[in-house]
């Protein structure tokens, strides 16, 4: 089964620690250097869901494994969002909220609209609420106090790093692809 909660409290811990990074970190790149603090950005993501729709019996290239995997995603990202604006709240938002607020504000209300394009039938009810109450928590919050972080999530391809954080495939794909 899935842990909802335990997810979300992950993605709040790794979160949390990557913005603490990036006001610490120093960049090899002028540019990047720069523009890193300005916006904030943070790359919360996940990895061996391959072997979690395996688990879950889920057939790769189906609906219902990619329902489920919008969900998970859904989740994810509207809790992190949730999580930068608790973080606007008490140590203020990104440099450039301001200058970017209306249309941060749409991003997070499209984002949140898009939960309407998920087929919920197939995906476990706790999965579906958790999402609905971190977006709803997420815009709520951020039109009050705005976001610590321009961009929240990545998911980007793991390749050989997935097997040394122990994961059985490194990405999306069935482990048969390996």
């Amino acid at each position: 089964n899935f842990d909802v909660k335990g997810f979300q409290q992950a993605i709040k811990i790794v979160a949390t620690g990557q913005n603490i990074l990036n006001q610490s970190s120093g960049y090899p790149v002028k540019s990047i250097a720069q523009i890193s603090p300005e916006l904030n950005n943070i790359g919360i993501g996940y990895a061996n869901i391959g072997a979690l729709l395996m688990r879950k019996g889920l057939s790769y290239d189906s609906d219902e494994a990619r329902q489920f995997t919008a969900s998970i995603t859904a989740l994810l990202t509207g809790t992190a969002y949730e999580l930068s604006a608790d973080l606007a709240e008490n140590i203020g938002t990104f440099e450039h909220f301001e200058f970017n607020k209306n249309p941060m504000l749409e991003v997070i209300e499209k984002h949140k609209k898009s939960l309407d394009d998920i087929v919920w039938d197939s995906v476990p009810g706790d999965i579906k609420d958790a999402a609905f109450n971190s977006w709803n928590a997420a815009e709520a919050k951020g039109n009050k106090h705005g976001f610590r972080n321009s961009q929240v999530s990545v998911l980007a391809p793991t390749g050989t790093i997935s097997y040394l954080m122990g994961c059985e495939t490194t990405g999306p794909e069935p482990y048969i692809a390996f």
